[in-house]
């Protein structure tokens, strides 16, 4: 007998797709390479793409949440989708096939406002079908040292907070209502630590990174000429994350997520739970 247990809804949301073919190109954040995307419209969820091989965006293709989250299937692998996954969530798109060439999603400005402002002004379709909320009847936690994440009965929203030593971040908690997420989440960009930089580029990852991609902190002080587009822009991307990283379940939740000091791996497993459990 399980723990908790995960109902269906009658109110259901309609099943969306886009209008038309759009092209996207960039860089990747990790491998620095140019990558392009072709989005296409589709009815069988969310599906990517590379060397005609389509792996569902779904928490069992998961394989890894080190850096980043990565979809894969035997061989062949796909990266640092968070990014682009957030945005689809954003757009209540349920359907879309995404071509790409190369091994990652392009890192954008950093944040999800590239791929939200292309694909919304490009069009977003019904497909007149409707897909089903879960509702999270008993709470589901996940924790790894003392950070932890959870999911409890109620309306959908996230309140995460974050702790880092550095002052011009340190303790930040945002309440996000579902509500807005082209004006306060998706426009947050990703963040590092000057030396994290340094010593993934030196290992070879990271390549691609660099103040047009990432907010960059040395000690307290913030390296991009432009400033914060928030002053609580870190704890912003870490909604944006896992906003991506929840979508991937690939249905809408009804219940209140509550994050503190989490990451991929913890956003993946929650989704896991909630996923192996409604099947």
């Amino acid at each position: 007998m399980t723990i908790f247990r995960v109902f269906h809804t009658l109110y259901a949301m309609e099943r969306k797709t886009i209008a038309k073919e759009i092209h996207i190109t960039g860089i990747g954040l990790h491998k620095g390479g140019s990558v392009s995307l072709v989005l296409r419209p589709l009815e069988k969820g969310i599906v990517f793409v590379k060397n005609t091989v389509g792996i569902r965006a779904i928490p069992e293709n998961i394989v890894d949440t080190r850096l980043n989250t990565s979809l894969g299937t035997g061989e062949t692998r796909i990266s640092t989708i968070e990014h682009l996954m957030s945005c689809l969530y954003g757009l209540g798109i349920t359907d879309i096939e995404i071509e790409l060439t190369g091994d990652e999603i392009p890192a954008m400005d950093g944040s999800a406002l590239p791929f939200f402002n292309t694909i919304k002004e490009s069009g977003i379709v019904s497909l007149g079908k409707e897909i089903n909320p879960i509702i999270i009847r008993e709470p589901i936690r996940c924790e790894k040292g003392d950070a932890w994440i959870e999911i409890i009965p109620g309306e959908f929203g996230v309140t995460y907070g974050i702790d880092f030593p550095e002052e011009i971040i340190g303790k930040q908690t945002f309440a996000y209502t579902g509500e807005s997420y082209g004006k306060d989440i998706a426009p947050s960009r990703t963040f590092g630590r000057l030396e994290e930089v340094e010593m993934l580029q030196s290992a070879g990852f990271a390549l691609g990174g660099g103040l047009d991609n990432a907010v960059v902190i040395d000690r307290d002080h913030v390296l991009n000429p432009e400033g914060l587009r928030f002053p609580d822009e870190f704890v912003r991307h870490k909604i944006l994350d896992l906003l991506g990283d929840l979508w991937t379940i690939p249905v809408p939740l009804k219940g209140q997520v509550r994050a503190f000091k989490a990451s991929h791996y913890l956003h993946i497993e929650l989704a896991k739970k909630i996923y192996r459990n409604q099947k």
